[in-house]
């Protein structure tokens, strides 16, 4: 048994040495870590293969505005040139592996950079091609808790002209015409999203805070 889970060893040793130095935290026992950046987080999966014993490397962010279950990589997933590495002895993975977790460290820095601020976050999502409802949802808080109404507005509408034909998207819909209707006071519509925030916080397993939006001010808008 311990020959079997050697290389799950190595990968847990790997990403501790990367990724607890800059603040992620793992998620139990599993292969994935989170860095809490309170109103979001960003994900690390180092996650395996259904036919060998090895790693990929997925890391995204994942907006917890949403009602929903579990996490997603709502941007970002597979790292582009981190290719699947595959565990054959000791001595052969262990470089490999630490070079994955170094990589895995990167990309989580240059994701908060990316993302620092609700501005920056309304900036990248409205300027998506956003086809998909749930982008249109992401898009339409952001640039509501950036106060881009009018922009946040034009977003739950054009989301609301999906049609709901399943009951995740029912559940959406509800979400997103509940909101649209706060959008004329900040600090319903802020508190609204606030709750759904803690909630999926809880659910991740993520420590409650004082405040997720605290300094989640508009920059851009003003």
């Amino acid at each position: 048994m311990a020959t079997q889970n050697e290389h799950g060893r190595l990968i847990a040793a790997a990403a501790k040495a990367a990724l607890s130095p800059i603040g992620c935290v793992r998620r139990g026992q599993s292969r994935v870590w989170l860095s809490d950046q309170r109103y979001w987080a960003i994900m690390i999966e180092f996650q395996p293969s259904g036919f060998s014993k090895g790693s990929y490397l997925n890391v995204g962010a994942s907006w917890l505005w949403y009602e929903r279950p579990g996490l997603a990589f709502n941007v970002g997933y597979r790292v582009a040139g981190a290719d699947f590495i595959s565990f054959e002895n000791s001595e052969q993975f262990r470089p490999l592996i630490e070079k994955m977790a170094a990589r895995a460290a990167e990309e989580v820095l240059a994701m908060r950079a990316k993302f620092a601020s609700i501005a920056m976050i309304s900036r990248f999502l409205n300027g998506e091609p956003n086809r998909q409802p749930s982008d249109l949802f992401g898009a339409a808080v952001a640039a509501g808790l950036n106060h881009e109404f009018e922009l946040s507005r034009k977003r739950f509408h054009e989301m609301l002209s999906y049609p709901a034909v399943d009951e995740w998207r029912v559940k959406r819909h509800a979400e997103a015409a509940a909101l649209l209707a706060l959008l004329d006071d900040t600090a319903q519509f802020r508190a609204a999203v606030r709750r759904t925030i803690d909630a999926r916080r809880g659910q991740a397993r993520l420590p409650p805070i004082a405040d997720c939006l605290e300094g989640v001010i508009p920059t851009a808008a003003q």
